[in-house]
């Protein structure tokens, strides 16, 4: 195994010298620094990351940050983190987790999640690499991930007309930002290239305020109606008021989107739109490490698949 004592062999200088490189590089001259390092490179030697640290100026951190309300937060979130933590090991550096915009001198990028319009000024003010899990609006030019939300939706749509529910309505969210707008956006569209008429309602991303707002409704919503849910939070909440009337999937069909966790513990288990996370993670690391070396900013959208469950005629 290749040791301190090679690297000074090969650099014809002391052990300490080697080490004071590694640790204290400003503690030695140019010429001396260069030799070391090349002789690094030479032995294949591989300091530990604090020292990696000090020669590369890196960190070996990087933050994912939290901007969601923790009421509203999905369970997508434990798969992302252990997903990306995971990666992010494979490549030397660690995860840190934060729920506050700030800098940080300590990390080397920083992965956005839960965002709203206002933080991203402060997002961009950061001197560090950011990338976005979540489509930025057309008037911030900054790198994102995101799932194609109008394709999801546009997929719950034409589920629904082809399992033969007449009537569909658009359960979505009150938040104004394009992830929410993409989502509703794939249903008009959807409605509109099969001449069906629209009908959308929005409310928190919880599953009490859907489920409330479905029991207002229920005189209105007549037999052979579908359901298409911006969340499956949203979707969990649906299904409890239309499961009062043992009316699943027959009298009425219900689709949701997210595809994590949520969606097998409704009863009966929900059809949904599923994020392909594992894609997702390893886009937001590849676009993060893509920044670090002075590549292009990226905006990516990755496709959705329908998992049909019992909440659907199949």
């Amino acid at each position: 195994m290749v040791n301190l004592a090679d690297v000074a062999h090969r650099a014809h200088v002391s052990k300490m010298t080697v080490s004071r490189v590694i640790n204290h590089p400003e503690k030695v001259s140019e010429e001396v620094k260069a030799a070391v390092l090349s002789a690094i490179d030479a032995v294949g030697y591989q300091p530990n990351r604090m020292a990696q640290a000090l020669v590369n100026h890196q960190n070996y951190v990087i933050e994912f940050l939290v901007l969601e309300d923790v009421v509203t937060v999905e369970p997508n979130y434990a798969i992302l983190l252990l997903q990306i933590a995971d990666l992010l090991n494979q490549k030397g550096y660690t995860l840190e987790i934060s729920t506050h915009i700030k800098a940080n001198k300590r990390i080397d990028g920083v992965i956005v999640s839960g965002w709203r319009a206002d933080d991203l000024p402060a997002l961009e003010a950061l001197s560090v690499p950011v990338v976005l899990y979540g489509e930025s609006p057309l008037d911030h030019d900054m790198p994102y991930v995101d799932v194609d939300n109008r394709q999801g939706t546009a997929l719950a749509t034409q589920h629904l007309i082809q399992a033969g529910y007449d009537k569909i309505i658009y359960v979505g969210l009150t938040v104004d930002l394009p992830f929410a707008q993409e989502r509703e956006r794939g249903y008009l569209d959807t409605m509109a290239a099969n001449h069906k008429v629209s009908r959308v309602y929005t409310v928190d991303n919880h599953s009490r305020a859907a489920e409330q707002l479905i029991f207002n409704l229920q005189t209105h919503l007549p037999a052979n109606t579908g359901v298409v849910c911006a969340t499956d939070r949203i979707a969990l909440g649906v299904v409890r008021a239309l499961n009062r009337q043992n009316g699943i999937p027959e009298k009425y069909g219900v689709v949701g989107f997210d595809g994590v966790f949520i969606d097998q513990i409704t009863s009966p288990q929900l059809t949904t739109i599923r994020q392909p996370f594992a894609q997702i993670a390893h886009a937001l690391v590849d676009n993060l490490f893509v920044q670090l070396h002075n590549g292009e900013l990226g905006m990516q959208r990755l496709a959705p698949d329908v998992i049909i469950r019992d909440t659907t005629r199949h």
